[in-house]
């Protein structure tokens, strides 16, 4: 893979290509604290290009000894080729699919607090679509033990802290463990509806070609 710094364009805008001598211009970023850079990424096998733009920060040194000049990547977020957000596949009702396309395009756009939000919300419709009763969502995901596998409960649980977390003390997922989220409400998903949906239409199958055997 070959990685290209095309230029840091903020706090402000710095074409750090090789001039025509070949060496790069001065960075007068260099000494900031924080700064938004753009790299241009190249697979050396497919020659596909990614560009993405990241966030730094320097750490403050806890002592003399260490090194405060050097900066630390805090966000990376794919610019092009445009992310694709995830789904649910069409076996899943159309609100509860309706509610994750929102919170997965709020997770590609960076806003993880309203992402955790909206996966809540998405545990919140298959508690109503599954028929569960209770108070509170704990009382609901609760209600469904009799009827789901302990993992799946789980993870409706899980969904469930995360999205409390985001809207009631602000805060803030990595990215990485809020992608676990959404892959959990997924898996969920899929337990719940889609294999369901798949087995029937087998059993469907099946049983039109006992009574085609059978007529032959």
């Amino acid at each position: 893979m070959y990685l290209e710094l095309v230029a840091v364009i903020h706090p402000q805008y710095v074409n750090l290509n090789p001039g025509p001598g070949g060496s790069s211009p001065y960075d007068p970023t260099a000494k900031l604290n924080k700064r938004v850079t753009k790299e241009v990424w190249q697979c050396t096998y497919c020659k596909r290009t990614t560009v993405e733009l990241v966030w730094w920060e320097k750490p403050e040194a806890k002592d003399e000894s260490e090194d405060a000049d050097d900066f630390v990547g805090t966000l990376r977020r794919t610019m092009f080729p445009e992310p694709v957000p995830r789904s649910l596949q069409p076996e899943v009702p159309g609100p509860i699919r309706s509610l994750f396309d929102e919170a997965a395009r709020t997770e590609a756009a960076g806003a993880v607090r309203l992402a955790g939000a909206g996966y809540r919300a998405v545990v919140e419709e298959i508690c109503k679509d599954q028929g569960a009763t209770g108070r509170t969502l704990y009382d609901k995901i609760t209600n469904l033990s009799s009827r789901l596998p302990p993992d799946v409960i789980d993870a409706l649980h899980e969904a469930r802290m995360v999205g409390n977390d985001s809207l009631h003390d602000g805060l803030v997922y990595a990215q990485e463990e809020l992608a676990d989220i959404a892959e959990l409400v997924t898996e969920v998903a899929l337990v719940l509806y889609v294999q369901p949906a798949q087995r029937a239409a087998m059993a469907t199958a099946r049983a039109a070609r006992r009574a085609s055997g059978k007529s032959a």
